[in-house]
């Protein structure tokens, strides 16, 4: 049985459309995890932050190294149950240079530019890695960086909102574990 080039070329394609897939609901999957457990954090450092404004800056230090960690964790856990030729590096090197930068910035920019802009640059900078990412692997992370900031009190109930729904959308979205 001769197969024709036509055939060939619809299978291929086919079976490149079925790994995009896979490779997508399988990140959905670990992404769920860490956009619920930021969501609840960000949630938890915006109380705390309203409750002890005074504390803003330890509130925060400490929300954003438990979710750093938590998410290293997470990372770290998917990544070793895979076989090491499927790994990719690409995007957590990405995540770090993004943190680096954003953090080199904020500290440079901290005692200079007025606070209202130090509060929106952290979110603006996290919302284009979004929308970076999503270039790459599903347009739902496009459209939640694009829809993300022109939401009213985005800090408290969007933003943990959109973190959480997103990933219990993309758990529900992805593999079975």
């Amino acid at each position: 049985m001769t197969i024709d080039p036509t055939e060939a070329a619809t299978s291929l394609q086919d079976i490149a459309t079925v790994e995009r897939r896979t490779r997508e609901a399988m990140f959905y999957t670990g992404s769920s995890a860490i956009f619920i457990m930021w969501g609840v954090l960000v949630a938890c450092g915006y109380g705390l932050t309203e409750l002890a404004p005074h504390s803003a800056g330890i509130i925060w230090l400490l929300i954003s190294s438990l979710g750093c960690a938590a998410t290293v964790v997470i990372v770290a856990v998917r990544m070793h149950a895979r076989p090491s030729e499927a790994r990719d590096w690409r995007i957590i090197w990405a995540m770090i240079a993004m943190t680096a930068f954003g953090a080199a910035w904020s500290f440079v920019l901290g005692p200079v530019v007025p606070r209202q802009m130090m509060y929106a640059f952290q979110p603006s900078l996290f919302l284009l890695g979004l929308m970076l990412v999503g270039l790459w692997l599903g347009r739902f992370f496009v459209i939640l960086g694009l829809a993300e900031p022109w939401l009213r009190l985005w800090m408290v109930a969007v933003q943990s909102g959109t973190l959480i729904l997103g990933g219990v959308w993309l758990g529900r979205s992805g593999m079975p574990q």
